[in-house]
């Protein structure tokens, strides 16, 4: 099951990585709303039927072949470079409850869970599949619900009563992301997933802005190149000057310690604007197709990075 989530989330990560500007305002996928729990504080999406279709995909989807989503595939029957449409990860603070619609077939998925070995619990009359701490399951509009087993049955439970939706804050900064984004996040009451484990350093320089920040939005496009928009809506005006010195900082000390031979590290430095309006962090970047080739090669140095950001 931790294989499963895994594979989602990287799947999600690398077709995002390197989003076209125009009217605002995304909505999550109707599929999706009613399974969004009223306590979300943050969410994450990949619309990946659209970003399949842009030139960048088409020009690099050979880099997507990773010997972990082969084997996936031969194992379970689940390619998500092909069976995923959509996926959408819900946080609460505490946990997080991934959505996945597409090319799902529930038997056979569920043939290969029970050929692997995997017996499923039943609760509410759905089967849960999984290991004792993380489940996947199937809603009835086939919804593909992944997660730790409480968040996963909190789910089902959503589903009977019709008690899902996005929540108006959420909504509002939805309203501020680029129509058309393939990958868009937004969180509300503050800066989202600071509660995930980092290491000690990094943790400690978050803090100096996490009190500043009352909600974001984030919407990335591709087309020939990557298109970046981002919104920081803080507590006060000195809170936003705070937060933008900050990230001014963070990118002028990255761009110094950038080599000169990474060209593209430093065209993706130079090309983040950051500015502020009232209460309001404003961050863009408009990337060349050709900065964006260049930026690609970096992946597997990034994922590495973060990696060891989440470590102590």
């Amino acid at each position: 099951m931790r294989y499963f989530l895994a594979v989602l989330l990287i799947t999600a990560a690398l077709l995002a990585s390197c989003t076209n500007p125009g009217a605002t305002g995304i909505s999550v996928n109707s599929a999706f709303r009613r399974l969004v729990p009223p306590d979300t504080k943050a969410l994450a999406a990949v619309d990946v039927d659209k970003l399949k279709a842009s030139p960048f995909y088409q020009r690099h989807q050979k880099e997507l072949n990773l010997p972990m989503l082969d084997a996936m595939s031969e194992r379970v029957g689940f390619d998500p470079r092909r069976d995923l449409s959509d996926l959408l990860v819900a946080w609460n603070g505490s946990r997080a409850v991934v959505l996945a619609r597409g090319q799902l077939n529930r038997e056979t998925l569920e043939s290969k869970l029970r050929s692997l070995g995997t017996r499923p619990t039943r609760y509410k009359n759905y089967s849960l599949f999984g290991e004792d701490r993380e489940t996947l399951t199937f809603s009835k509009h086939g919804v593909a619900i992944a997660g730790p087993t409480g968040a996963v049955r909190s789910e089902i439970d959503l589903e009977s009563s019709g008690g899902g939706g996005v929540p108006d804050e959420l909504q509002a900064r939805l309203a501020a992301i680029p129509k058309g984004d393939q990958m868009w996040a937004a969180s509300r009451g503050g800066l989202a997933f600071t509660e995930i484990p980092m290491r000690s350093d990094i943790d400690s320089a978050l803090s100096n802005i996490i009190g500043y920040v009352n909600a974001t939005s984030l919407g990335i496009g591709f087309d020939t190149g990557t298109h970046l928009q981002a919104e920081i809506v803080c507590v006060s005006n000195e809170g936003a000057q705070r937060v933008r010195d900050a990230l001014r900082g963070g990118i002028g000390l990255a761009r110094l310690t950038t080599r000169d031979d990474e060209s593209g590290l430093l065209g993706l430095y130079d090309a983040i604007q950051v500015t502020q309006d009232q209460q309001t962090i404003d961050v863009k970047a408009d990337l060349s197709g050709e900065l964006t080739d260049k930026l690609l090669a970096y992946l597997p140095q990034i994922r590495n990075r973060a990696d060891q950001l989440l470590q102590r």
